[in-house]
């Protein structure tokens, strides 16, 4: 890609930085001669409309951004399968380069570097856009230290739909929000948490969360709580107001954080004036164009020098008397001969400035006329051979770096800056890379990484993707890569294949719905288990044709195929219904509350072998233990018949934890 030239406008010069996404050129601009940054989407990655997209979408929502802590776009472009984007070139390093150089950084520098982060979010958000991926590698710091925002590859306009619905998160786990680990919705607040995250890091050296794979730090940003820099570190210089703020951005609910970019901004406003910090360009004096009056218009009929010193030798005559007229007569002789002198003076300076002119034209067109040299053809050539060619030509030989090369000998020159037949200045410096030989390839590992990305990781190896199969798994996510061979590190040729597997996920494994009706419970609780289900809710029903105790009716309708481990209702017979026999003398003229037994199913746990079970009644006199109990968990539920009239309270424990709360109405 080196010397190709894009829209017939920019020439890629050297290749600054690289992605599994894309490749970012240091290109000259010929139209404005100026460098700029082109990134071109990865060859392999053209054909998926996913990434197109991506890349699209990228320079869609920067363009419609222009702040000075945002990379400003100045172009986009397709050409001959190739997109690209044009970008404010930045001289300077990320800030996660900054960081590991620093290994921490002051608090000063800290809220300094923090507040410019915040204004260019707040203008994105302003305009309506949601970065998604802020973290220290999208942040570049000019060599005047300004905060430059970047990589605008993956944020979305702001709707009331903003929520990533895919099976893929996406971000960059160490820094991403819990909302986009669970793949909810994502607003303004989700680019507080994130930037909360690089400060912390900022400040200690370390991220908040971490651990050996990403789907362990994903649970934790869901789950766990940030440890406060000042406890995690206690040597650590901080204040409370910026962990404060801090520890306000890593919030795991939305609605805790900073409700806006502005009302984290306006403390750090505060805490930057609190620090010293001094603003990093001052403001310019405004000076306006004004119409002035003349200050002094008897001057107008002076003239120049003579005028000047006329005045200057009356002045002098007046202060000390002599104002005879044979003085007179001697100053006006003694100014015509000055100005005679002076005529004589000003056609010598004349002459002299025309020979001086002509001089430094001949001049220019010697030193700046310098022929044009056509540039060889170097590649292939061993560096001793390519440079006495180069020297020959009156041009300078240049070794800008050395690269392995599976197809160039070691000491050939690989690339050179200036393409073949260019025209160029004498002494101008041709630069070329020269091959170190074969590199020894070792197979990468690719376990833990997502299959999408396995292309890219292998090809830039010199390696290519073989046989790719798919297995279930109960522990890794869908898509990941959980096997490859050879393993990661065995030494591999130009060219080699390796295999890997990817997870499908976890299987949901199906079971047959067995048919129960006309089994007694127990037997129908076993042939539950047995097919892979679990025992759910047991309840009775009156029946004149279906014997006490015998299945009913259950859930799920036999023969129907459904997922392992669902819970399975049934309903057993409690024989005819009793009709009621009045008794007057009983009564007394008054009603009897109703009464009655009502069978409790209790779900048992299954992370122990036995537990103990209590149900008690709560009334208004107290507490009746009504049944206590030590039951095997292997039946997966119990029944316990319970008594009671009109409608009672019931309180179940296991283990003496209280289970479930229950009110039952008896008939």
């Amino acid at each position: 890609m080196i010397g190709k030239i894009l829209g017939n406008r920019y020439e890629l010069v050297e290749k600054i930085g690289g992605g599994g996404m894309s490749n970012v050129y240091k290109a000259k601009c010929k139209v404005l001669n100026r460098y700029v940054a082109v990134k071109i989407l990865r060859q392999e990655l053209t054909s998926d409309p996913l990434f197109v997209e991506k890349f699209k979408q990228e320079s869609l929502s920067a363009a419609s951004l222009t702040h000075p802590n945002i990379v400003s776009i100045y172009d986009t472009g397709f050409e001959d399968d190739i997109y690209y984007i044009v970008m404010e070139f930045v001289k300077g390093e990320t800030l996660k380069h900054y960081i590991q150089k620093k290994g921490k950084l002051s608090e000063q520098e800290t809220i300094r570097i923090s507040k410019q982060i915040a204004e260019a979010l707040k203008h994105a958000h302003v305009n309506k856009i949601v970065h998604r991926d802020i973290k220290p590698h999208n942040i570049l710091l000019t060599e005047d230290r300004i905060v430059k925002v970047a990589d605008f590859g993956i944020a979305r306009a702001t709707t009331s739909s903003t929520i990533n619905n895919s099976s893929n998160v996406i971000g960059s786990v160490h820094y991403f929000s819990p909302e986009q680990a669970r793949g909810g919705y994502v607003d303004e607040k989700s680019d507080i948490y994130s930037l909360g995250v690089v400060m912390y890091e900022m400040i200690t050296g370390e991220v908040p969360f971490d651990a050996d794979n990403h789907i362990t730090v994903a649970m934790k940003q869901i789950q766990e709580r940030a440890i406060p820099p000042s406890k995690k570190y206690p040597d650590l210089k901080i204040s409370a107001a910026l962990e404060n703020i801090i520890m306000k951005c890593l919030e795991k609910h939305q609605s805790f954080r900073f409700q806006n970019i502005d009302e984290m901004l306006n403390l750090l406003n505060i805490l930057n004036a609190k620090s010293g910090n001094v603003p990093l360009k001052e403001e310019l004096i405004d000076s306006p164009t004004r119409i002035m009056p003349k200050l002094n218009p008897d001057m107008d009929n002076l003239n120049g020098d003579d005028a000047f010193d006329e005045n200057k030798d009356k002045a002098f005559k007046a202060f000390f008397g002599e104002n005879d007229q044979e003085d007179n007569e001697e100053q006006e002789e003694s100014l015509e001969e000055k100005r005679k002198k002076r005529k004589t003076t000003i056609i010598a300076i004349l002459c002299a400035l025309i020979v001086a002119v002509i001089g430094g034209i001949i001049s220019y067109n010697a030193i700046f006329h310098v022929s044009e040299i056509t540039v060889p053809d170097l590649v292939g050539k061993q560096e001793d051979e390519a440079k006495k060619i180069v020297e020959d030509l009156g041009l300078e030989f240049k070794v800008a770096g050395e690269e392995f090369s599976n197809e160039f000998e070691e000491g050939q020159v690989i690339e050179q800056n200036v393409q073949e037949g260019m025209k160029i200045k004498e002494n101008y410096p041709l630069e070329v890379i020269i091959s170190k030989g074969k590199e020894d390839i070792k197979i990468p590992n690719l376990i833990g990484r997502y299959a999408i990305e396995a292309g890219v990781i292998l090809k830039d190896a010199g390696l290519n993707e073989g046989n790719v199969t798919e297995e279930y798994s109960n522990t890794i996510p869908a898509g990941e890569i959980i096997k490859q061979y050879p393993d990661a590190g065995t030494p591999a040729n130009m060219d080699d294949e390796v295999d890997y597997v990817v997870s499908l996920g976890e299987e949901n494994k199906v079971a047959v719905m067995p048919n129960l009706i006309g089994l007694d419970l127990q037997s129908a609780k076993a042939k539950i288990i047995n097919s892979g289900l679990t025992v759910g809710q047991v309840s009775e029903e009156n029946s004149e044709t279906t014997q006490v105790g015998v299945v009913m009716k259950q859930s799920v309708s036999s023969g129907v195929e459904i997922e392992q481990g669902t819970a399975i209702w049934i309903t057993i017979s409690s024989g005819p219904k009793e009709v009621p026999q009045d008794n007057p003398d009983t009564n007394n003229g008054t009603e009897k509350p109703t009464s009655g037994k009502f069978p409790l199913t209790i779900a048992l746990p299954q992370d122990k072998d036995k537990v103990l079970v209590v149900v008690q009644k709560v009334t208004d006199g107290g507490i009746e233990i009504i049944y206590s109990k030590e039951v095997k968990t292997t039946e997966q539920s119990i029944i316990v018949n319970v008594e009671g009239k009109g409608t009672e309270n019931f309180e179940i424990y296991i283990d003496n934890a209280l289970y479930e709360k229950t009110q039952i109405t008896f008939e």
